[in-house]
């Protein structure tokens, strides 16, 4: 949905859904907000999702509310667009965007908080370490969890002092690892887990289908799948960017 009005007013009648009926207007800055969204190619069906999981905060607070404006629903938006934009990665996204949305559709998507690479690296050995201390879900995933960790222990020990060429490269092995991660754990993730992922990437993906290249479409499928698996496990994404 390229036309911002017409986009606009795709959400204005969703949130209208989403209170029981009861008209919300996108007017002046909320307004703005979403034209925004529209021009830099958010998809629409990532501002529902945002929208969703504002609405299921809220009611599980319970009691009576007022009608949900678009502006309290910006941050988890941009969380949806975020995982989003995870799920799909680069190629697709510039497959789908507006040819005059930019170089990057996800312009709008907060920045990560800052963090050392150590700080980070400590965390993922944490979360790692504590997936193997849990019950498996499956067989096979504590092994691929096994190895990570393994691979990962004479990176951290460097970690502290590289600079430079030397932290990109490191960067690089961390993405690759990480990759080799979430291939070891769709090797053994059970038919069940795999059917849901699958069928979770089918609906992220649908929209965008008739736009995408064969190879685009088997890319942002795969990617989609390991976000699935990646959520549900629990994993962290090794690299850090």
């Amino acid at each position: 949905m390229s036309d911002p009005a017409e986009y606009c007013r795709a959400v204005e009648a969703y949130l209208c859904k989403k209170n029981q009926g009861h008209l919300i207007r996108l007017v002046g800055p909320a307004f703005e907000l979403v034209r925004g969204w529209a021009t830099e190619g958010v998809p629409l069906k990532v501002v529902m999702r945002g929208i969703d999981a504002r609405v299921a905060r809220r009611e599980a607070k319970g009691g009576r509310h007022r009608a949900l404006q678009i502006e309290f629903c910006e941050d988890d938006v941009l969380r949806a667009l975020d995982e989003w934009r995870l799920a799909v990665g680069p190629t697709m996204r510039s497959e789908v965007a507006p040819h005059d949305a930019g170089p990057d559709v996800g312009s709008t998507a907060r920045p990560a908080r800052g963090q050392s690479l150590p700080k980070h690296l400590t965390g993922v050995m944490s979360s790692l370490t504590g997936l193997l201390m849990a019950p498996e879900p499956w067989p096979g995933l504590h092994a691929a969890v096994d190895r990570t960790v393994r691979a990962l222990d004479p990176l951290s020990a460097k970690v502290k002092t590289v600079r430079g060429a030397a932290r990109a490269a490191l960067l690089d092995e961390l993405r690759a690892l990480d990759d080799t991660m979430m291939q070891a754990v769709e090797a053994v993730a059970d038919e069940a887990a795999l059917a849901q992922a699958r069928a979770a990437a089918a609906a992220n993906l649908e929209t965008y289908r008739d736009r995408m290249t064969e190879p685009a479409f088997i890319e942002a499928t795969s990617r989609a799948i390991a976000h699935h698996l990646r959520a549900r496990v629990g994993l962290p994404r090794l690299s850090a960017d």
